[in-house]
Formats: C-alpha cells, sequence, structure tokens
C-alpha cells in the first residue's frame, strides 16, 4: 500500500483519477475493508456537496486511506498510523501514513477538499452502536483509553509483558449498564464515552504484575468521584485476582470480616468488567486503595521528608513486606515462638519518603515492638494496639490465610502522645484458604509470618484472642454464608466471560496463566467448608461460643508509650528525666538559653514525658 501511494506522487498530471460531471474528484475510502483489497468500490464512494465529502461505514477492520481511483490524490495520516478510536478531526496529509481502524462503531467521515495537499478529516463515532466483544453484561463496565502522542492506542498498558509501574495518561467512564442491584447500593454511571474524564493508570502488585496476562492496576482520576457506591476518592485499585481460584472470593470473604469484627476500616470492593483500549480485559474488582482519609485511614496526614519535631509522631501507614524495597526499614525478627525467623521489612507507605528524623522515629517504634514480642510483659500493648491486633489475627486465622504478616500487612499510628500502632486495613488475601483447616495457619506457610506466633505465647493476648473470638463469633459472624452465596450468584456469567477471555492466550515467561472460575458453585461450597471446617478447630482452641453471651471485650487499657523526647522538643540532647517539674529554655534555632526570651520554646520534664510549649 505504501508503495502504490509513493509512486502515485510521480504520475504525471495528465494521468489524474476520474472526475464527476462537474469536474471534482471522484473519492473513496480503500483499504483492508473485506472483500476491498485497497480497490475503489462503489459502497465505500463519498458523497459530494460543493467542496464537502461525506461518507457513512460501520464495523470495519484493518487500515484504510482515503483515495481517488488512481492514487494521484490520497490522504493519510501525518506521522505514524492513526488509529480511529473515537470521534476525532485529524489533518490528513497527501500520502500520508495509513489510518487504522479502532472501532466497531457507526462512523460518519467528513473532509472538504480545497487542494491535494491537505485535508482536514472529521471522524465521528456514534458510540452507541460500538461494542465489545466478550462482555457477559451483567454487571458495569470500566471504559480506559491510554494514547499515545500520535493519537493511537498505547497498548503498552496491555502487554502481557508490562513489568512496570509507570503512569500512563489517559481517559475512562463507568457505564452502570443497567445493575440494578448496585444501583440500589447507591451507583452511578460516571463520564460517556462522548465526555470521558482523565485518569492516569498503571500496573500495581509485585508477583500478580509480572506472573499474568492480565495486570491488576492503580489508578489515580482527574478529580474525586464516588466510584460504584464506593467511598469519593481519586485513588483506587482494580484488581485481577488472576490467581484467586476460589472463586474470586478470597478478599470477599477477608473484607466482609474485617468489617464486621470492627477493624478501623477495612477497603469495599466492587465488581466490573474492564474495558482497556477497546479490548475487554476480563472480571475485575474495583477497589479502595489505602489512602490517609477520613472515609479510609483515618488518621493525621503527614507529608514526605517532615523534619518538623512536632509532627513526626505521626500519622504513619506502613507495610509488613516480603519484598525489598528502596524505602524500608530493615532488622531481624524477633520472638519467643520456635521456628523461622524472617528479616523485618517495614516498607514506607505513606508518607513515601521519610527524612531522617521520621525515619529514627519509626525504627525506634519498631525496634520498642521487636524487642518486646513474645513476653508476659506490658511493655508492647504499650506500642500496639492490643484489641486491633486481636481482630486482625482472627480475621486471618478463619480464612487460613499463609502469606497474612509476611506481604500485604499494613499498620498505622495516628500523631501525638496516647497513640499506638494499629493493625489494619487488610488487604490483599490472595492466599487464603490455602492453608489447613484443622491447625494454625502460621504453622503451616511457606513463609515467615512476622511476629504472630510469639505475640499468642503472651498471655494478656492470648486471653483478648479468646474474649474477642467468642463475642464476634457469637453476635458479629452470621450471615456471611448469605453473603458468599449472593455474591457468587452475581459473578458467574462474568466469570465465565473471563475465562473465555483468557483461555489458551499467551502468558509472561516464568508465568502462568489465568485461573478458571466458571463452575462457581463449587467453588462457593469449596470456601463455605473450608470456613466451616476451620470454625470447628478454632472452636476446641479459643472456646466454644455456641452457647452463651458474650460482649464484645472492653479496649485494653495499656498506656501508651511516651514520645521520645526529640519527638517534642525537636532538641537533641533533651532527654525526659525522673526530675519532675524541670524546665529547660531553648530558642527557635535548639540553642539553649540561660534566660527565657519571646519566640523560643521551653521544655517541662516530668517523669518520662517531655512537654514543648512555644511562646
Amino acid at each position: 500500500m505504501f508503495a502504490a501511494a509513493g509512486f502515485a506522487a510521480f504520475w504525471p498530471s495528465a494521468l489524474a483519477g476520474m472526475t464527476d460531471a462537474d469536474d471534482m474528484p471522484i473519492f473513496y475510502l480503500r483499504g483492508e475493508m473485506e472483500g476491498s483489497n485497497w480497490e475503489p468500490q462503489e459502497k465505500y464512494r463519498f458523497e459530494r456537496n460543493e467542496n464537502d465529502y461525506t461518507l457513512s461505514v460501520s464495523g470495519l477492520t484493518g487500515e484504510f486511506k482515503i483515495s481517488n481511483d488512481d492514487w494521484s490524490l490520497n490522504f493519510g495520516s501525518e506521522g505514524s498510523k492513526y488509529t480511529v478510536s473515537k470521534s476525532c478531526t485529524v489533518n490528513g496529509i497527501f500520502g500520508g501514513s495509513n489510518f487504522v481502524w479502532g472501532t466497531n462503531g457507526d462512523v460518519v467521515i467528513k473532509f472538504t477538499y480545497t487542494d491535494k495537499e491537505n485535508a482536514e478529516i472529521s471522524f465521528t463515532v456514534d458510540n452507541s452502536t460500538v461494542t465489545v466483544a466478550g462482555l457477559s453484561g451483567t454487571l458495569p463496565v470500566l471504559y480506559i483509553n491510554v494514547f499515545d502522542e500520535n493519537g493511537n492506542y498505547d497498548n503498552e498498558v496491555i502487554s502481557k509483558d508490562l513489568d512496570h509501574k509507570y503512569y500512563f495518561s489517559g481517559e475512562y467512564w463507568l457505564e452502570l449498564n443497567g445493575c440494578d442491584w448496585m444501583a440500589a447500593e447507591g451507583a452511578a454511571s460516571i463520564g460517556s464515552s462522548e465526555e470521558p474524564l482523565p485518569l492516569e493508570i498503571k500496573a500495581r502488585g509485585n508477583y500478580t504484575r509480572t506472573a499474568f496476562s492480565k495486570k491488576p492496576f492503580k489508578l489515580k482520576l482527574g478529580s474525586k468521584q464516588k466510584m460504584l457506591g464506593l467511598t469519593k476518592s481519586k485513588h483506587f485499585a482494580i484488581l485481577a485476582h488472576a490467581d484467586d481460584i476460589k472463586g474470586y472470593m478470597r478478599n470477599f470473604t477477608g473484607f466482609s470480616l474485617g468489617e464486621r469484627i470492627g477493624l478501623p476500616w477495612t477497603p469495599s470492593q466492587q465488581p466490573v468488567e474492564v474495558v482497556i483500549n477497546g479490548d475487554y480485559r476480563g472480571l475485575y474488582f474495583l477497589t479502595e486503595s489505602i489512602r490517609v482519609d477520613s472515609d479510609r485511614v483515618d488518621i493525621e496526614e503527614l507529608d514526605d521528608e517532615v523534619s518538623d519535631a512536632a509532627l513526626i509522631s505521626g500519622g504513619y501507614i506502613v507495610e509488613l513486606d516480603n519484598y525489598e524495597e528502596e524505602n524500608q526499614i530493615r532488622m531481624e525478627e524477633k520472638g519467643q515462638a520456635p521456628g523461622y525467623k524472617d528479616v523485618l521489612r517495614i516498607t514506607y507507605d505513606t508518607p513515601e519518603v521519610y527524612s531522617e528524623l521520621q525515619e529514627r522515629f519509626v525504627r525506634e517504634q519498631f525496634e520498642a515492638m521487636n524487642n518486646a514480642i513474645g513476653d508476659n510483659s506490658d511493655e508492647l500493648w504499650a506500642y500496639m494496639d492490643m484489641d486491633d491486633a486481636a481482630r486482625y489475627y482472627i480475621v486471618e486465622e478463619i480464612i487460613s490465610h499463609i502469606e497474612a504478616y509476611h506481604g500485604s500487612t499494613y499498620l498505622f499510628r495516628d500523631r501525638g502522645e496516647g497513640q499506638k500502632w494499629h493493625f489494619s486495613p487488610l488487604w490483599d488475601c490472595g492466599n487464603a484458604f490455602n492453608g489447613p483447616t484443622d491447625g494454625f495457619f502460621f504453622d503451616n506457610a511457606p513463609y515467615g509470618c512476622t511476629w504472630i506466633a510469639s505475640m499468642l505465647l503472651n498471655r494478656k493476648f492470648r486471653d483478648k484472642v479468646e474474649e474477642t473470638w467468642k463475642w464476634f463469633m457469637s453476635n458479629e459472624f452470621d450471615g456471611i454464608y448469605d453473603d458468599l452465596a449472593t455474591y457468587a450468584g452475581r459473578l458467574e456469567a462474568a466469570a465465565k466471560a473471563d475465562f473465555e477471555r483468557w483461555d489458551g492466550k499467551p502468558v509472561p515467561a516464568d508465568g502462568q496463566s489465568v485461573c478458571d472460575n466458571r463452575d462457581m458453585e463449587s467453588r462457593l461450597r469449596d470456601v463455605k467448608n473450608h470456613l466451616a471446617s476451620k470454625i470447628n478447630w478454632l472452636k476446641g482452641v479459643y472456646g466454644d461460643f455456641s452457647e452463651g453471651t458474650f460482649a464484645e471485650p472492653e479496649r485494653d487499657t495499656t498506656p501508651a508509650a511516651a514520645l521520645p523526647a526529640y519527638a517534642v522538643s525537636g532538641v537533641e540532647g533533651v532527654e525526659a528525666t525522673k526530675n519532675t517539674g524541670e524546665i529547660r529554655f531553648f530558642n527557635l534555632q535548639g540553642i539553649e538559653l540561660a534566660n527565657p526570651e519571646r519566640g523560643g520554646v521551653y521544655i517541662r520534664l516530668q517523669g518520662d514525658k517531655a512537654e514543648k510549649i512555644v511562646f
């Protein structure tokens, strides 16, 4: 094709193509359309009104140009091939590159002919006629388009070998698609194909990002949205669950139990079918990302690289990680329980970059907890919230999650005196139901499950777990089996469509195929049976809850550890003493003063605490 177009540019004008009765050129759409073989055909002939040419076409594929019968007048795209996937206006130039169809909808093509060098060409796509092969039609659909600088689809974002975490810029819209049950929960369509909204998208995860062609993604919307009834935010994830052979019920079960047991915040998710660059990508799960926010992790927000002593005590979200990262604190795990001890990897989540003072504070906090793990003193509970630790553990044990306390395990701490570290929020229950139903998950895990085995040697923690277990199972657990059945039914058609999309498709090197969840009934049965068996075993460990009334346990009242003096005063060398009432004065530069002066600070040292007051 390029040869024909290029050759035509050198033909003499005497060989110019056919003209109509008004001596105007006759133009055709010429290309790889079915049966055309780049030849001019009457059904692809443009209608003319003076200098304006118009043609309506539908459902085409392949490459094409606009040309007369002998290629002496032909218009293609400027630069590289241009993909027509949406309504657009492009500069068509003589002898340019081929256009490419990127839509199966009805398209109206218009241009005005004035000379053979240029033609401004408009493509108007009737989005109501656009169809995407493979959709089940039973769930909302999230459409995402990513374009390169030439307006073509940037299909790197859907490459099976995509392994980086760089953002792509694009657009999106969300169609509720007649999903009544989700509409009843407050969901609504957002944007449209005619008026898409901006977003950034990047691959997320570690193993799931590199091992599967069906990638999980992180989304950053151009503005906050209440996506499918979830909390309003710019930040969401679309999780692929490409390895969830339990009917996509691992996260659903873990998150449901986390919410029921009363952890500070547990993400919510909604099923959705995803289309990227016109390609059906299967069944995904739109999920609230872990963020500091009043509707998510509700703590004081802390910026990167803060050195203000008044701020560095919080708020933090960190991850107990199974990968070594750049922004990470590492130390050898301690504890009294026998068995494998892994490296304790504390990865910065929020904020993402620490100042030296922030790093010192978090490191010392975790060193204190690491040193206190597994004994029967109360020192650990001065740093760690016992109640949330117990609730978090119970959920992970019920679902036999063998990767818990190894990776994707989060803790947060709010700012100020009296605060502790909390196990929360739950995230990524990707190895749920892989543990035994007649044993502790951490005794049967191929990973180092940080701290939990040693924590259970602590009598006070063990008592808290038993009390919380009996209360939870007798008051809050009921209904989970019905919720699972409803959930499985809603996913059944989309699970089959997902399998059809990925069955037999190429996988990344050293990767694996996307799981098969077509038989949702058997998957549901497996999950229910696993839960019932594990709960029956746990009755013998933490007590039978079937008889008697069990109230919610009172919160632990162990006082929080005092902040270190540098996190109160910000002045190196000022250490809390037992000299009750001692007062020392400093200017704002941290230089100690013999006498107070305006515009300084004084430190009141009382017991183990240091109070900073600016005057």
